[in-house]
């Protein structure tokens, strides 16, 4: 008995000793490119390269607007230093290296020792990667360095309480569940190239006020403008009526944009969050169909938009 009691012991104290043991850690993987994050955050990743984070630089409409880059000032928010080496909601610089990889890991999660910065409170210290918890990870003052430029956060600032939720991350970087059951926050960052994201943002109802039909658009889903941020975005409504028996061409009722500063006969005329307009239509059309179309480039045809809503008013009298 004496001879087991002592093993046990033995036992305890092994175990012990590896409980206090200094915990070897992982080697330090100096990240010097974006793609050296792909191997151990796949998930991640695949996220990523499907968004227009990862577009940002090589777009074909950024590269018309901007004169292939001759406005070298948007290089900085398409192909960015580390927004963390800069004081929060400061203009960030552009790289000089890998600018194809557009908005890429490094660039929102580099920190200055060399390490990645994360808002996983609970972050393994102990990765190559060395994770460490920051504040600013999950606050509107990491995307103001882009985002702000044309006033988005500012807009963010100024919406309803029910409409700006806690911050960016709500909309744009929601929570999902990757492969094994692991929960992150989505990288393929939905918004105005997502659909679902654009209908979510604005509502279109057409109906009958005073014996009148009237198309109403509201902005009750996004915590900014609509459209935001880029100037280069535009939505318009448009109407189509059928008289006669014979739909008419689509006319225009109204764009909602912020012009560039070299616009100076336009103003602009986005809907704030929260916000609506109302437009009165023609009483003697059989048939009334109004629709919303979002461009990404305020130069493109109608046919190259995308219809975010559609709605059908009959006149049954």
């Amino acid at each position: 008995m004496k001879i087991i009691s002592a093993f046990l012991a033995i036992l305890g104290i092994a175990a012990l000793a590896l409980v206090l043991a200094p915990q070897q850690q992982s080697p330090t993987t100096e990240l010097r490119s974006s793609t050296q994050c792909l191997e151990c955050h796949a998930g991640v990743a695949a996220e990523w390269q499907d968004s227009h984070h990862a577009f940002a630089y090589e777009n074909p409409e950024v590269r018309k607007l901007s004169n292939d880059f001759a406005n070298q000032e948007c290089i900085a928010c398409h192909a960015p230093q580390p927004v963390l080496t800069f004081e929060a909601g400061e203009r960030v610089l552009a790289r000089q290296s890998q600018r194809g990889l557009g908005v890429d890991c490094l660039a929102c999660h580099a920190i200055t020792n060399g390490g990645v910065a994360t808002s996983n409170r609970q972050a393994n210290g102990d990765a190559p990667c060395r994770p460490q918890f920051v504040q600013r990870m999950d606050s509107v003052q990491l995307c103001a360095s882009c985002h702000n430029q044309h006033n988005t956060v500012e807009q963010w600032r100024g919406a309803p309480d029910n409409l700006k939720g806690n911050n960016c991350l709500e909309c744009h970087m929601p929570q999902v569940f990757r492969q094994g059951g692991r929960r992150g926050r989505d990288h393929a960052f939905p918004a105005s190239h997502d659909l679902n994201a654009l209908q979510s943002a604005v509502n279109l109802e057409l109906s009958w006020v005073n014996g009148v039909p009237t198309a109403t658009l509201t902005n009750d889903g996004s915590g900014h403008n609509f459209p935001t941020d880029e100037r280069s975005r535009a939505a318009d409504l448009q109407v189509q009526y059928q008289v006669d028996g014979k739909l008419e061409e689509w006319q225009q009722l109204y764009r909602f944009r912020d012009p560039y500063r070299d616009e100076t006969d336009l103003t602009n005329t986005q809907l704030p969050a929260g916000e609506s307009m109302s437009f009165d239509l023609r009483a003697d059309a059989q048939l009334v169909v109004v629709r919303l179309v979002y461009k990404t480039n305020p130069f493109m045809s109608d046919a190259d938009g995308v219809v975010v809503h559609i709605k059908t008013l009959a006149n049954d009298e």
